[in-house]
């Protein structure tokens, strides 16, 4: 669900009217966002921004980070940081990797392929007439089965369940496996190519037109 235009700004706003530390929990977005997350791709910067399994490249690991006037308290002493995995050598030979691979550039091309694949699947939709959106965020994208935008909890409920469970098993027994779940969100990694951008729309193309036969 992505915010309404101008609703995190006004939050920003209100933050700073009130002395109120804005926190972004980038724990599902993060780098799929974009090189620097959803707070740049979104023009809102946070005080603090908590990131997790985006910069591991599938390495368990967490952080967080802010404005140096908030993370000097650590830094200097004042409040401590404790963890038995803090800085543990294998979460950050997996960040480093991650630094290494996952280039603007490198990001970039995942992005046009995700578009790609959205913008397609979009026509299908309007094509064979199918209650359903897409939505897309970075690389990341979704089929949401619902006629028109979801905003809130109560428009996510509302959507078709069953035709999502249905969508997702007609996919796996065509050996395209999307993550569980009812959105079916979909992550492009450096590791796709046009190549199977083409087999998630042909896959769907199938779908849609079984939903009409």
């Amino acid at each position: 669900v992505l915010p309404d235009l101008g609703y995190l700004e006004r939050v920003r706003e209100l933050c700073d009217q009130y002395g109120v530390l804005l926190v972004f929990d980038e724990v599902k977005t993060g780098l799929t966002a974009g090189p620097q997350g959803a707070a740049q791709r979104l023009g809102v910067k946070p005080d603090l921004i908590a990131i997790a399994k985006s910069i591991g490249g599938g390495i368990p690991v967490a952080a967080f980070g802010g404005k140096r006037e908030y993370m000097e308290v650590i830094v200097n002493g004042k409040h401590s940081h404790l963890g038995t995995f803090n800085g543990h050598y294998l979460a950050m030979a997996g960040i480093r990797a991650v630094d290494r691979l996952c280039t603007p550039e490198a990001l970039k091309r995942s992005e046009d392929l995700n578009r790609n694949a959205l913008s397609r699947i979009a026509e299908i939709i309007n094509e064979y007439e199918i209650p359903a959106h897409t939505v897309g965020f970075g690389v990341k994208g979704c089929i949401t089965w619902s006629a028109t935008p979801v905003r809130n909890y109560r428009d996510y409920k509302a959507t078709d369940f069953d035709i999502a469970e249905l969508s997702f098993f007609w996919s796996l027994n065509r050996n395209v496996m999307t993550p569980p779940g009812l959105d079916e969100q979909w992550l492009i990694s450096l590791a796709h190519g046009q190549r199977e951008i083409d087999i998630i729309v042909g896959d769907f193309l199938e779908f849609a037109k079984a939903l009409r036969a």
